[in-house]
């Protein structure tokens, strides 16, 4: 009994040491975690507390470009090879290599003679074309017109005397065929008296009545011929009489409408024939084609040149720079934008400019687009092959909402620190539009007057009190 008291009281002491040790452990963990919540309440209090320095600036209005910067080099604007428009020997060069020229000064002649001969059978033909012009409006001489009215006449005479027979004509022929047919009878007669005897073939009778009978024959054709012609005598008299008229027509009218047209065409022809002629002899003197200088002069006095083979080249005064411009960019140029232009040759001073040509495709090995920028000024002084700093005002926006560019704080958005009137700061996101070299423009989140820090922003967080070093509402 007193072995089992002992023992439960033995595991009772343990028990109660177990609980202690527990009670003590916890005790221990719990501590650092109150701790560490009160040393935080302590840090932010401290932060809202505590000061950060910083340097500020106004938020203002202005205007703000956006400007592209290239290098290129300057050009003339138009560079050619002189080529003849007419082949020929040099007769005189009026230029030397370096000089100055004006749209259509000479440069050289080339002789002329074959080109002069071509001009005088040019306006040979040319005339000759007008005088027939002048022949036909004339028409035929009257000499000739009479003539063709006599042949119709005579032509018609002819056709009536066959074809109508008089009284008289008929009364003719009436009695010739009456005496022939008399005759025949009484031949008849006589050879009906021997015709009973052989052999009568040669006898005079025979032969009377032979001939009477042709005698009869022919007077009975002349008699039908001479009082109904036949159709084969008509004929060709008919054909006269057309003839004939048609002679008096064509010399009434020898021309129609579409001749004198012909006519006038072939006026024309030699009158462009005489123009390509003149236009051939005022190419043998060659003509600068524009204001430049002679880069080049490769012909000499009794050259012979053609009309493919330059004879020297001729670059324009007038000057352009060729960049070129990023597929990125190349939207935002356009003709007629302001430009300036800087050479080494004379550092510091600006060649105002403008945006000339835009190339339409780009380069397969740049993948940029060629553009040409024209000097407005300053053409006397820049040369050919100079190396040119080339800006591009691409765009300008006026009465802007501008900050510094050190406001903005980069991140998923851009921001900026405002500090309020209490000095305590307040980060904002803004929309941003153009940048230039210093400043930036705000089209969402600020307004002019705004107070934005531009150093110290890694220090800051909202509601932390900026100290200002540089305050410009104190200067205000």
């Amino acid at each position: 009994m007193k072995r089992f008291s002992v023992i439960s009281l033995i595991l009772l002491v343990s028990v109660l040491l177990a609980t202690t040790a527990c009670g003590a452990s916890a005790q221990k963990t719990d501590k650092p975690a109150a701790d560490n919540v009160a040393q935080a309440a302590t840090l932010n209090e401290a932060a809202t507390d505590k000061t950060v320095p910083v340097e500020v600036a106004l938020v203002e209005t202005g205007d703000i470009s956006l400007i592209f910067n290239y290098s290129g080099s300057l050009q003339p604007k138009d560079d050619l090879n002189l080529v003849p428009g007419a082949a020929g020997r040099i007769e005189t060069v009026l230029v030397e290599q370096g000089d100055t020229v004006k749209e259509g000064d000479p440069i050289a002649i080339i002789e002329s003679d074959t080109y002069k001969t071509a001009i005088k059978q040019a306006e040979a033909a040319l005339a000759s074309a007008k005088l027939n012009l002048a022949k036909m409006e004339l028409g035929s001489r009257p000499e000739e017109i009479a003539a063709a009215q006599a042949a119709v006449e005579l032509a018609k005479a002819s056709l009536n005397d066959v074809a109508s027979v008089s009284d008289d004509e008929r009364t003719q022929a009436a009695a010739n065929l009456a005496r022939a047919q008399t005759e025949l009878k009484r031949a008849q007669s006589e050879y009906d008296k021997i015709a009973w005897a052989g052999d009568v073939g040669t006898k005079p009778q025979a032969v009377a009545l032979e001939n009477a009978t042709i005698a009869y024959e022919t007077a009975l054709a002349a008699y039908n011929q001479q009082t109904n012609p036949s159709d084969s005598q008509l004929a060709p008299l008919m054909l006269q009489v057309a003839q004939a008229e048609l002679q008096l027509a064509l010399k009434t009218e020898p021309y129609r409408q579409v001749d004198f047209a012909t006519a006038r065409v072939a006026i024309k022809q030699a009158e462009a024939g005489l123009e390509a002629a003149q236009l051939q002899l005022d190419e043998t003197t060659i003509r600068a084609p524009f204001d430049g200088v002679i880069a080049d002069i490769t012909i000499t006095k009794g050259s012979r040149v053609g009309q493919q083979s330059p004879i020297g080249q001729l670059m324009s005064n007038e000057l352009e720079a060729e960049i070129g411009v990023q597929e990125s960019a190349i939207s935002q140029v356009k003709v007629g934008q302001s430009a300036s232009l800087r050479v080494t040759a004379y550092p510091g001073q600006d060649f105002p400019g403008v945006v000339s040509r835009i190339s339409p495709s780009a380069d397969p090995n740049s993948r940029t687009f060629s553009v040409k920028v024209t000097p407005l000024q300053g053409q006397d002084l820049l040369h050919s092959g100079m190396f040119a700093d080339v800006s591009i005002l691409a765009q300008e926006n006026k009465n802007s909402v501008l900050a510094p560019r050190e406001a903005i704080v980069q991140g998923s958005q851009p921001s900026v620190f405002v500090v309020k009137n209490d000095n305590t700061v307040e980060k904002r996101t803004v929309t941003t539009g153009l940048y230039d070299k210093d400043r930036v423009e705000i089209l969402n989140g600020l307004k002019p007057g705004d107070v934005v820090v531009v150093a110290g922003q890694p220090n800051l967080q909202d509601g932390v009190k900026a100290e200002v070093t540089n305050d410009p509402r104190v200067a205000q």
